[in-house]
């Protein structure tokens, strides 16, 4: 007959047997450990690793988020949630105590954060995830974003630089100077720093240039736009090439230096990490023409970025007037745009820390009149002249015009939230030791001192999402800033609010110097303080991403500090927003891990904006894919709803705002979650073991830009992982082979540079030491040195390594330098194609990700997100080839082809299947071939019965059929139709006479969404993702079989049922539920149902 795609293996007898009994697998008891030992995960492959496979260890199993909501607590709610989710196999809890959705119907009296009532709520938590053997980790705050609370006083929270321009023409100069600006409220806290004066610069008078005349496309008001008097316009994405546009006429003829448009997220918020906007701009002339000022894409920022972005331009000197055009992918909300005089440097915004976003280059070379520029050898601190209520008294050196300016720093006003009101206050201080102490002593050490002191009651500290966008000061900048970068920061001050100092690549310079030093503060302070904190408690700590997410910092080196860190993704995956790989990359902390010799990577999971109440495990799966491909290891589900209720209306959840894909006890599916979760820890295991392999490092450059690109291309068959700065001068050396290394032995054959416009002397010569040793790089000549610090020393340090490594050539050349070589001035693909570089998996259509340890390789591979795949798959490998099923533990032989020296490895995969192609060195196998199906028995037209449980008004309760459709669609009440639980379908097969040497496989066709077997009376397999197929040889006897089929939809179709009724009616309740006019979806057993014996 036909060839489907079983393959029948020949496997030792004692793995059949060990496979056998591991049916229903129980972790492992565990003494609560946060991960694996190194030791452990990379010791040499074996046959213990099929049981470790098979049966994994509780260590690898996924974690949750659980959120208490406000003050929905109570005691035996928080029980039977812990039973229920110790039960489902997950091996942990992080608590969060959110304020974030609704009240709980006919709960409890309420408890306030912070309380005693709360105290003993969470010694409750800890005290019954110890009996259930869950480990017990906190979010560092109330809240999940991101670190304080009421206990932190305006010295010791988030500051921000503030300042005040005065201008002033004279030599005896007497003026009030204005307290800058926010400083109203008592708790902003204001404090001076500076007072700094300089000559005006040619045509900065402090205010964009006026207009008198405005046109635009279309019917838009753009009048009310350019004055501000409509807040916000939309515009629909351009069509055709023609690009919206709008035109002014200056009040007089004027010099065009800069140009400044709304900040990118306020443009788009949705897709600011991916703006696809590309502005231009004209100098409009007297004489009837226009010059070109501006052709630039809007650079990818943050989905926090408040500021405006500030293009510089070539100077144009009596210009009537300006028009900028916006060619947008996407629809934007416009609001001013805004004409300088004044020299300001290009993106000043992002440069000098105000906010994360991409570097923007179009202006780098552009040289205005210098008399527009600030001289630093002009700029004069007169601090010393001012009085404390701001009355300034001095003596200038020349009767000329003087812009003054009042700098000072004030409490930034970031708060942790959403948090209860009592648990609610100031964001800490993230550049001092001072702001994570008095942190971590209001809360996390509160507790651990009090309600949480008994032994091993609290496992783990958390740091969630950063959301607090930056901070641009802290008490001891200053001497910060100077012993970082040897030279003192006062002086530079008037960078930081757009000036240009002596000339844009001096001022650049600086900004380097300065986003470095913040940097550094927010990683080495606040981060290692944090996990120091955590650690003297005794917790392992766990970092979400926040450094090159929102905030303006390396996005990798604060991730030395975690334990474990974390990264996050989301349930719904579109290429916009959240669902992107842009929005939130995994990468960068895959990188760190692996940078850092971590041995975990935690993912924040299945989060969402879009809940649905449809959520199904084999979607889920689907979505874990994707980012295991990507490098996450380990999950922690988002979100658990603490219910406060343990009889309470289903589903209960007072999540609010559609956020978070809900793991809950009173799901339609939680009773069968533990195959779930053994699933992902079977995943876990694998994609923890051994040491990760990927072809290139990735340097991330010296400037400290926005998080890399993650849909950028790059050569077919080969990976990578990023490498910051950091990591480079203190973690790389070079193998005997010439390989880089870390030193817990992941390896890469080379380095590409695609970024090295400025790049760090001490980077340039940690470079000449490798490449000296053996190693290879690719990239171009970098041009200029990233700091301001020892300027001439600088130089010719930069200048000596820069001709080592790459001479005086610009042309397309491979150098040796020592036992290396430099691949100068090619692309990727150039430099693989000279070295003779193979590629490591040769295949459209599939994703992977490849790891080894000694004795074997593996592979982890899957088809792209809604698709299948069915072909040869050619590897750089030899061996034996097995494939190990995640999520039945099934380990079978691969039909497999030799090449030389590769491997094509037949794979046929449904929509979100998943298998570990692994590579055996240790032993020989035998192969395995193509079975046949030589006989089908269709089930879908036998009779079916079909038996609803009491209490939810289906009529009838049993349900016969000869055709097998979607509830919808039966002849039931309406409550039948829409109804949502488990109903068992039953029939019975005849076997004449088992035929021997042959398999029987049951095929259930279409399931929505999870099917349940028993046959005889023996439970035959959980089937909750592709395909819904299974071997039932042993479960089958001669004659009459009784084959029984649970069937489990989701909630949806219920609640849409009761969204339809009045409340007193409904036999459902959650915060969000879908739409009362949403059509029902299909559930049931939809066949067709076949049996197919294979030869």
């Amino acid at each position: 007959m036909k060839n489907i795609s079983f393959s029948l293996a020949t496997i030792s007898v004692a793995v059949l047997s060990l496979l056998a009994s591991c049916q229903s697998p129980e972790p492992k008891d565990d003494t609560l450990r946060a991960f694996p030992s190194m030791e452990e995960m990379q010791r040499p492959f074996g046959n213990q690793d099929y049981e470790a496979f098979v049966k994994p260890n509780r260590v690898h199993y996924p974690e949750t988020w659980f959120h208490y909501i406000g003050g929905n607590v109570s005691h035996e709610g928080i029980t039977a949630d812990l039973e229920a989710i110790a039960s489902a196999g997950i091996s942990g809890v992080q608590l969060f105590h959110g304020q974030f959705g609704g009240q709980w119907p006919a709960t409890t009296d309420n408890i306030q954060c912070l309380s005693e009532n709360w105290d003993a709520a969470v010694k409750h938590t800890a005290e019954e995830s110890k009996r259930l053997g869950l480990r017990f980790s906190m979010q560092n705050c109330p809240g999940w974003a991101m670190s304080g609370g009421p206990w932190i006083k305006p010295e010791n929270a988030m500051r921000t630089i503030v300042y005040s321009r005065t201008d002033i023409t004279g030599k005896d100069i007497k003026a009030n100077l204005p307290v800058p600006q926010p400083n109203k409220e008592e708790w902003r806290d204001y404090r001076d720093i500076t007072v700094l004066a300089f000559p005006t610069p040619e045509g900065d008078t402090g205010k964009p240039l006026e207009w008198t005349q405005v046109k635009g496309d279309g019917n838009f008001p753009w009048r009310e736009i350019m004055e501000k008097k409509k807040t916000y316009v939309g515009f629909p994405p351009a069509k055709n090439g023609e690009p919206h546009w709008v035109e002014v006429k200056f009040k007089q003829p004027s010099t065009i230096r800069a140009i400044e448009l709304p900040g990118v997220q306020s443009l788009n918020h949705a897709m600011s990490f991916e703006p696809n906007l590309h502005v231009k701009a004209y100098a409009l002339l007297a004489d009837g023409t226009q010059k070109s000022i501006i052709d630039a894409d809007l650079p990818p920022s943050s989905w926090q970025d408040n500021h405006p972005i500030t293009f510089a331009c070539p100077e144009v000197a009596d210009a009537v007037g300006c028009r900028v055009e916006l060619n947008n992918k996407y629809g934007i909300s416009m609001n001013a745009i805004k004409f300088w005089s004044a020299a300001r440097k290009n993106s000043w915004e992002s440069e000098a820390a105000w906010n994360l976003r991409a570097y923007e280059r179009t202006a780098d070379d552009i040289v205005q009149n210098p008399a527009a520029y600030l001289a630093s050898d002009k700029i004069m601190d007169i601090s010393q002249y001012m009085t404390a209520d701001g009355q300034l008294t001095w003596t200038a050196p020349t009767e000329e015009a003087w812009t003054i300016l009042r700098i000072g720093h004030v409490n930034a006003g970031e708060k942790n939230g959403p948090a209860p009101v009592e648990g609610t206050g100031w964001e800490c201080d993230k550049l001092s030791t001072e702001g994570p102490e008095a942190h971590f002593a209001g809360y996390v050490g509160r507790l651990a001192e009090g309600a949480l002191s008994g032994e091993g009651l609290l496992d783990g500290l958390l740091l969630d999402s950063w959301e607090c966008r930056t901070q641009t000061w802290t008490m001891k900048m200053e001497q910060e800033f100077s012993d970082r970068c040897g030279y003192e920061l006062r002086k530079w001050l008037p960078a930081l609010f757009g000036y240009v100092i002596d000339e844009p690549e001096t001022t650049s310079r600086f900004l380097l110097d300065w986003r470095g030093t913040v940097g550094d503060l927010m990683a080495n302070k606040f981060y290692r303080r944090m996990a120091e904190l955590g650690h003297e408690n005794g917790l392992k700590v766990i970092y979400e991403t926040a450094a090159g997410d929102v905030f303006p910092a390396d996005i990798m080196e604060y991730f030395k500090h975690a334990d474990i860190p974390m990264c996050e993704f989301w349930q719904h995956t579109p290429e916009m927003f959240v669902g992107s790989l842009n929005f939130k990359p995994i990468k960068p902390t895959v990188s760190a891990a692996r940078m850092y010799g971590k041995p975990r990577i935690g993912a924040e999971a299945f989060t969402s904006m879009q809940l649905t109440w449809d959520e199904k495990l084999r979607t889920i799966k689907e979505t874990a894919n994707k980012n295991r491909i990507e490098g996450a290891t380990h999950f922690a589900f988002q979100a658990y709803t603490h219910n406060p209720l343990p009889d309470v209306l289903v589903p209960g959840s007072s999540f609010g705002s559609d956020i978070g894909t809900p793991f809950l006890r009173s799901q339609t599916w939680w009773q069968h979650m533990y195959a779930f979760t053994t699933y992902t820890a079977r995943s876990t295991y694998m994609l923890e073991r051994g040491r990760p392999v990927s072809d290139f490092l990735w340097y991330l450059g010296d400037e400290i830009d926005h998080k890399p690109d993650q849909l950028a291309p790059f050569p077919k068959g080969f990976k990578y992982d990023y490498c910051n700065p950091d990591a480079l001068l203190t973690r790389l050396y070079v193998t005997e082979n010439g390989q880089l290394s870390t030193p817990e032995g992941i390896r890469y054959n080379a380095m590409w540079l695609p970024s090295t416009h400025r790049m760090l002397p001490q980077t340039l010569e940690k470079l000449v030491q490798l490449v000296q040793d053996g190693a290879v790089i690719i990239g171009k000549r970098p041009t200029y040195p990233a700091t301001l610090s020892q300027p001439e020393q600088t130089q010719e340090r930069f200048n000596r390594a820069v001709s080592l490594l790459w001479g005086d050539t610009d042309d397309a050349t491979i150098r040796k330098v020592g036992l290396g070589k430099v691949l100068c001035n090619m692309s990727l693909e150039e430099a693989i194609e000279a070295l003779g570089m193979d590629a490591d998996v040769k295949t459209d259509g599939i994703q992977w990700l490849h790891r080894q340890t000694e004795n074997a390789d593996w592979y982890y591979v899957c088809p792209p997100l809604g698709k299948r795949f069915e072909g040869v798959v050619d590897f750089a490998q030899q061996g034996t080839v097995e494939l190990w099923n995640p999520v039945n533990g099934n380990i079978e032989n691969a039909r497999v082809e030799k090449k030389g020296n590769r491997s094509l490895v037949h794979l046929k995969l449904e929509q979100g299947e998943t298998r570990f192609v692994v590579f055996r060195k240790d032993k020989k196998l035998g192969t395995a071939r193509v079975a046949s199906v030589i006989e089908e028995i269709p089930l879908e037209k036998t009779e079916w019965t079909l038996r609803f449980p009491d209490d939810w008004g289906v009529i009838p309760q049993t349900f016969h059929t000869n055709e097998l459709k979607a509830w919808k669609d039966l002849a039931l009440s309406d409550e039948g139709k829409a109804f949502s639980g488990t109903v068992t379908y039953s029939t019975s097969i005849s076997i004449t006479r088992k035929k021997r040497g042959c398999r029987y496989f049951l095929d259930l066709g279409r399931v929505e969404s999870i099917a349940k077997i028993r046959i005889n009376g023996k439970e035959a397999g959980t089937l909750w993702t592709f395909p819904y197929r299974t071997d039932i040889s042993k479960y089958l006897k001669n004659g009459k079989n009784q084959l029984e089929v649970e069937i489990t939809n989701t909630w949806f179709n219920r609640l849409v049922f009761d969204a339809n009724q009045p409340e007193s009616l409904r036999k459902t309740w959650t915060i969000n539920a879908p739409h009362m006019n949403s059509p029902l979806r299909e559930s049931g057993l939809l066949g067709p149902v076949c049996i197919h014996i294979v030869e």
